[in-house]
């Protein structure tokens, strides 16, 4: 009887970094509790991703800076890194901070920053999806 393997996906160094990046988002406020892992797992599953990758990621942090090429992956990655900063319903100094300087590393304008923060800030306690911020951003 042959046993049937399944399949695990393989992670690319962008997804990488935007996990460990999660993480780090997460230990920013110094504590990791249990609604912040579960926000990070769900965000797991969402990428198609399982918790095991995710520990390893972690655990790992062997990975290179790396930002997402596209507007959407942007997009993604950022109402993800305010999801994760939103998850205990509130967001600290040093949060906000870290996804700022995400914004401008991701390659929008230093002045703009603190706007787009604002709005995926809005957009997460709203409950508005990733789809919904693509559709208003490409009109």
């Amino acid at each position: 009887m042959e046993e049937s393997k399944v399949s695990t996906p393989v992670i690319d160094d962008v997804l990488k970094w935007h996990f460990f990046n999660l993480y780090c988002m997460a230990l920013s406020d110094e504590e990791f509790d249990f609604t912040e892992r579960h926000v990070l797992y769900e965000i797991g599953v969402e990428h198609g991703i399982t918790p095991d990758q995710i520990n390893e990621v972690i655990l790992t942090a062997n990975i290179a800076p790396t930002v997402p090429e596209t507007t959407e992956g942007k997009v993604e990655c950022l109402y993800d890194l305010v999801r994760m900063a939103w998850a205990d319903g509130k967001i600290e100094p040093e949060e906000r901070d870290i996804v700022k300087k995400c914004v401008v590393r991701y390659g929008f304008l230093p002045e703009n920053a603190g706007g787009i923060v604002d709005y995926f800030l809005e957009s997460v306690k709203n409950n508005k999806s990733k789809t919904d911020i693509l559709n208003e951003i490409n009109g």
